[in-house]
């Protein structure tokens, strides 16, 4: 499996494969969904984790596959969605992080919440994993031609907003976002992934 690790981490972010499919298995038996939006909707956890078991392989490359049809940004158009998942790993599941965009732009259709999107599962959370994972995911995303990542969280998630500001996030404004109900106030942070310094 490709993983990608920091020296003195005590996490590594791991391709999703069939090879550490088990893991994602597991965290979903317990109840946890990788879109923290949807931690307490039991109907769509048990609808996914039912796929995986019909059909890992099918499930995996659904998961995988980047085949996400996106609204684009400058003319509403139906655009394919660029998606690079990754499973946090110390030895076992700890939680999913992805890099999404635009094709050919650093762009984001209006439904996304930023460029990065995470979720720690509930018995690994406390531990820095998330902030680990944010700065482990910056090269890959330096490499892919970002100068900078858009990072949103909700103006009252204090732990996601430490994450963020611990691996270097900016807040540059606060406000609603079209991925969201109108009186959400959100949080929005650029992160520099190092590239070009």
């Amino acid at each position: 499996m490709a993983k990608h690790q920091a020296t003195a981490s005590s996490i590594v972010l791991a391709e999703p494969s069939l090879a550490n499919l088990s893991g994602f298995e597991e965290a979903l038996a317990k109840g946890w969904s990788p879109d923290p939006r949807r931690q307490k909707d039991t109907a769509h956890v048990e609808t996914e984790l039912a796929a995986l078991r019909h059909d890992g392989a099918d499930f995996l490359a659904r998961l995988t596959s980047g085949e996400i049809i996106a609204t684009s940004v400058s003319n509403r158009e139906p655009q394919r969605l660029v998606l690079r998942p990754f499973w946090i790993w110390d030895g076992e599941f700890c939680g999913y992080i992805t890099l999404r965009h635009l094709p050919g732009t650093s762009q984001l259709p209006l439904h996304l919440p930023g460029h990065v999107g995470y979720s720690i599962v509930p018995w690994k959370q406390g531990r820095g994993y998330a902030t680990q994972a944010l700065q482990l995911l910056l090269p890959i995303a330096a490499q892919a031609g970002f100068e900078r990542l858009g990072i949103i969280c909700n103006e009252d998630n204090r732990a996601s907003r430490r994450v963020i500001e611990k691996a270097g996030g900016i807040l540059h404004r606060t406000g609603a976002d079209p991925s969201d109900a109108p009186d959400t106030t959100k949080l929005f942070f650029w992160l520099a992934t190092g590239r070009g310094l």
